[in-house]
Formats: C-alpha cells, sequence, structure tokens
C-alpha cells in the first residue's frame, strides 16, 4: 500500500455540518477502495491566494491515507465534479507524516481523545501567529 497526502478547500459559506458531511462522504470513498485514512486535520476557514471561483477564502481539510493508485483516481474524481470543493490536490508520500502540521493552530493541537471545541472557527490571524510560533522553535 502506498501512502498519500490529499487537502481540498471546501466553499467558506458551508456549515460545520455540512463539512463534515463532506469529510464522511470522502472517508466512505476511501475506505470503499481499500484504503484508510490515517490521519485528518482541519485547518479551518483561511484567506485564499487568489480568486477561486469568485471566492477569497474556504475551508481547508487534509488527509493522510493509506491505499492503492485506484482511490486516488475514484476520489478526485469525485471532488472533481462537487460544487461545494473549490481545489484539491493529493501527491504521494514514501511515508506518512507524523505528528501535527504547522497549519494546525495551536489549540488543537491536544493529545487524541481531546475535543476540540470548534476547528472550523480558525481566526486567521491566530493561526498566523502559529504559523510564525512555530517557525521560530
Amino acid at each position: 500500500m502506498a501512502f498519500y497526502e490529499s487537502i481540498y478547500i471546501l466553499r467558506p459559506d458551508l456549515t460545520t455540518e455540512e463539512v463534515e458531511q463532506i469529510n464522511n462522504r470522502v472517508a466512505e470513498i476511501i475506505a470503499s477502495q481499500g484504503g484508510k485514512i490515517l490521519e485528518t486535520e482541519l485547518w479551518g476557514r483561511r484567506q485564499l491566494a487568489y480568486l477561486v471561483k469568485k471566492t477569497n477564502k474556504g475551508f481547508y481539510v487534509f488527509h493522510v491515507v493509506e491505499g492503492g493508485g485506484p482511490l486516488v483516481a475514484t476520489l478526485e474524481s469525485w471532488l472533481k465534479i462537487n460544487e461545494d470543493v473549490l481545489k484539491y490536490q493529493t501527491i504521494s508520500v514514501r511515508k506518512p507524516k507524523t505528528g501535527p502540521s504547522p497549519l494546525v493552530p495551536f489549540e488543537d493541537k491536544r493529545p487524541e481523545g481531546e475535543a476540540p471545541e470548534s476547528l472550523l472557527e480558525t481566526d486567521e490571524e491566530e493561526a498566523a501567529a502559529a504559523i510564525n510560533a512555530f517557525e521560530n522553535v
């Protein structure tokens, strides 16, 4: 089995329930292709570098996935036709990453089992402060 990192950006006007529904559908697609999600990070609503479909913000979702090549093709074909998805990208990696990424806000870097209050309500200034603090370590 190969490892992949997949990121997709959702429309910023989606509710928390709609984002969860999309994430559940992605998990179903991955499971149906014999893969599994090793890690999921919700990076929250962030500013886009440029306008995408007349939108300048979006919800970022990041997955680390284990599976085969057909999994990626099936997942990307579904992401391509979903109107709530602004952009997506999947890359192959040699080994899966461990630990939270630098884009996860500090309050979301909790030990497993502790539920975050709201991953989707990330403030842009908090995210920038988290990235700056990580770079200064």
